[in-house]
């Protein structure tokens, strides 16, 4: 028994689950939750639960108590969605998975997992914590391994990607032979929308220590970094011009998205969205390094390079959104670093994420590092001085007025509840300051965010 378990629950999830066991239990919490739980770190979106009783009773007693579950019939899970801010947002209800000439018990479902720190179970209050992997020995001392080696990726090869995901999600060392097995795994049959979902979950991690840049070269320049993304594997084949060690095309991409671990402006575009748009810039790096070697008309070759990254992007099954802010980079990619103020002006009209350009233009640049500190120190210092030219011509190029806030004067007196007077047109400018720095800000939504942060402001003052 680990009455500690319990208690790091939520007092009104802890509610939650003594009424679900009453109603469709003895239930058995799974995976990411008793993870949490045991290294002290906030729950996840999902809450995943397992029980005995048949879905289709589960389900019925869910929605005679008021519980908005769905799922049921041919089904394999019931989904609650929990109303409020903190996690977890859903919570999964199934039932135990098991070989087909194998008894359902919870040894056998946790077989069919991925990783042993997601191989653990508790039954639902008191315990036991059912670990017949090992997981919470692994979790402690900071090992990632497959439940049952390579028979468990033959379950799913994509939990080889899943592998290093963890590994790098909770700074942890993978088997070493677990990751032989997985560096040849097939990915032919899955869907490159999971691939992507993977990939987006690792290029939003800091990977920021030299652990985390291991573990990704490992990953990318493998065969299954290969598999995962085989619309680069020429990359692999093109060494970068004046690079002395040997340097191909794709290395160079790799070492620029290891040194990108920040966004400079997470409104202008996602640190994740920016680490994708590194490595689709690599198709652009190779037709420029393909046009030098082969005598290819560059504008041909440059657009072959883009209609290709488009459908790059449409087969993993990017959003519309995210394709355009991708591509208008990518398009701009030709700028060499650093950029004239005239430069930065038709990109600030263009509505280009200008600040992620800079980004990648300067880290593609300067990628491979230069052991000279006084170099180094005058890269960075370049860098950041055309940051702020942006941002100072940003302000500057264009000026708003009130009459622009997509918000109405009444409608902020509405939010505030204040009688007319000097406050509304000090907020008014403040606001017109904010979305000078970005546009995209107004917007109804952003405004009464931000109006409710000035409130704030005020009632500290």
């Amino acid at each position: 028994m680990l009455p500690s378990l319990r208690n790091g629950f939520p007092p009104f999830i802890a509610s939650l689950l003594d009424e679900l066991n009453l109603l469709i239990g003895p239930i058995h919490l799974v995976g990411s939750v008793v993870r949490n739980v045991l290294q002290g770190t906030p729950l996840s979106n999902d809450l995943n639960i397992l029980t005995v009783r048949p879905l289709d009773q589960c389900l019925e007693a869910l929605r005679e108590n008021n519980h908005d579950a769905v799922g049921g019939g041919g089904e394999k899970s019931i989904f609650v969605p929990l109303k409020g801010w903190e996690k977890p947002k859903t919570i999964e209800i199934s039932k135990f998975r098991h070989r087909p000439a194998q008894t359902a018990t919870i040894e056998e479902d946790l077989l069919h997992r991925d990783i042993t720190v997601n191989a653990m179970a508790y039954a639902w209050p008191n315990g036991p914590l059912i670990d017949p992997f090992g997981g919470q020995d692994d979790l402690i001392n900071g090992r990632i391994r497959l439940v049952n080696g390579e028979e468990t990726l033959r379950g799913d090869p994509l939990r080889a990607v899943r592998l290093y995901r963890f590994s790098l999600q909770l700074s942890a060392v993978p088997n070493p032979e677990d990751l032989k097995y997985c560096t040849h795994i097939s990915l032919d049959q899955v869907p490159p929308e999971r691939i992507r979902v993977e990939l987006d979950r690792i290029f939003s991690f800091p990977l920021d220590t030299p652990q985390a840049h291991n573990l990704l070269f490992s990953l990318l320049d493998s065969d299954l970094g290969a598999a995962m993304l085989p619309e680069f594997k020429l990359l692999r084949q093109i060494p970068k011009p004046s690079a002395l060690d040997g340097t191909t095309v794709w290395h160079h991409t790799i070492q620029t998205l290891k040194s990108i671990s920040s966004s400079p402006r997470e409104e202008d575009i996602s640190l994740l969205d920016l680490r994708w748009t590194v490595v689709l810039a690599g198709l652009i790096f190779y037709a420029k390094n393909l046009r030098s070697l082969q005598k290819i008309e560059e504008g041909a070759n440059y657009e072959r390079a883009i209609n290709q990254i488009v459908s790059c992007l449409n087969r993993y099954g990017f959003s519309r959104r995210r394709q355009k802010k991708i591509l208008n980079i990518l398009n701009n990619l030709g700028i060499d670093f650093p950029f004239s103020d005239r430069v930065l002006k038709r990109l600030l009209g263009d509505a280009v994420p200008i600040e992620g350009l800079i980004s990648l233009v300067f880290h593609a640049k300067h990628a491979i590092q230069t052991t000279d500190p006084v170099c180094k120190a005058k890269n960075r210092l370049e860098y950041t001085r055309t940051l702020e030219r942006c941002r100072s011509l940003r302000r500057s190029c264009v000026t708003l007025r009130c009459s622009d806030l997509a918000i109405c004067g009444g409608d902020i007196r509405d939010i505030v509840r204040r009688r007319p007077g000097p406050w509304l047109g000090e907020l008014q400018t403040w606001l017109l300051n904010w979305i000078g720095e970005d546009y995209t800000r107004n917007n109804a939504e952003s405004l009464r965010k931000k109006i409710q942060e000035w409130i704030a402001t005020q009632d500290r003052m």
